[in-house]
């Protein structure tokens, strides 16, 4: 709350956090050898999270309608007025920090830096966990927004929401088997839940549980729509895996978008492209692989890894000189 606390002190007690941790690590680089080491993957981690990201549903956010924002600011400004009675009234720091979340973005320092003096007096109220965890998602604080969603998930273990979001934050953080341990128990709460059987067989895809992944993906499958194309794309990765390379071509193929297809299809139309010309590679379609590759190139003009293997292919399958 302005005036009556430190400025966003939650928000810099997060980073401070942050800081210390890297410290700690760089302390012990003694080689300059090590720094490249160290720095490289710390920028591999940083953009492998930031993109895997951005391939996933946002997060819930507070959706507050023009009539209600009088209704929030005089209740930010009453829970402000208690606060200028007693600094440490708890509950109103926890009110004052739940209505500024309640606000959106721009009020998030605010809301972070009131819940969090409120977790230093003492409070324990759950939607201190909440909405930490989904502020510290959106500043990208992965680690600290899944320590928030633990703590609530430990007071409300039925909360399929926030079981979700967790489940995606040990996704991207690369730890599978938190992940599919997550989506099973959704699963188990819910068995026809198609969002949660196709999160699930994405983990135990990259946890190289092929044929467990392949049981979840044909029963999302038989939900038919947009689910069961990308579920289709997902049995075509699996087939390339495994080396049936004309299979993965037909599923693939039978997944690609078509004219007109709303580009929140849920895979990046970049990527299931790439997957496709890697595969008519496999199969030994050159020029079919080259067109692919320019779809990619279309998407992302600059993308390293499409001007590489068409600069390849250009150099084994030159294209033939027509006759005049």
């Amino acid at each position: 709350m302005t005036g009556t606390h430190k400025p966003a002190s939650g928000l810099f007690y997060a980073y401070g956090k942050l800081a210390r941790a890297l410290a700690a690590v760089w302390e012990r680089v003694e080689t300059p050898q090590v720094w490249f080491l160290y720095l490289g993957g710390a920028a591999l981690l940083c953009g492998g999270i930031y993109f895997g990201f951005l391939r996933y549903p946002r997060m819930p956010r507070p959706s507050l309608e023009l009539s209600a924002r009088p209704r929030i600011d005089a209740a930010i400004a009453a829970a402000q007025e208690r606060l200028k009675s007693n600094p440490q009234d708890i509950a109103a720091l926890v009110e004052l920090g739940s209505l500024h979340f309640e606000k959106g973005p721009d009020a998030y320092p605010d809301a972070i830096n009131e819940l969090e003096d409120a977790r230093r007096l003492g409070a324990l109220d759950v939607r201190i966990f909440y909405c930490l965890g989904v502020m510290y998602q959106e500043l990208a604080l992965y680690p600290f927004a899944l320590e928030e969603y633990q703590r609530y998930l430990r007071n409300q273990p039925e909360d399929k929401e926030v079981r979700m979001l967790a489940a995606k934050l040990y996704f991207r953080q690369g730890d599978f088997a938190a992940a599919i341990n997550e989506f099973e128990r959704l699963k188990f709460s819910d068995p026809d839940d198609a969002l949660v059987c196709e999160n699930l067989g994405l983990s135990l895809l990259e946890a190289k549980l092929l044929d467990r992944a392949v049981e979840n993906f044909k029963q999302v499958q038989a939900e038919g729509g947009l689910p069961a194309r990308r579920a289709a794309f997902y049995l075509g990765r699996i087939a390339f895996e495994q080396g049936r390379f004309q299979e993965a071509y037909d599923m693939m193929q039978g997944s690609l978008p078509r004219e007109g297809e709303p580009s929140d299809f849920g895979i990046p139309f970049d990527r299931m492209y790439a997957a496709l010309a890697l595969t008519l590679q496999k199969l030994n379609r050159p020029e079919e692989a080259k067109e692919a590759w320019n779809r990619v190139l279309k998407l992302i003009p600059k993308d390293a890894k499409a001007l590489a293997a068409l600069k390849e292919l250009n150099r084994r399958f030159p294209a033939k000189k027509s006759r005049k």
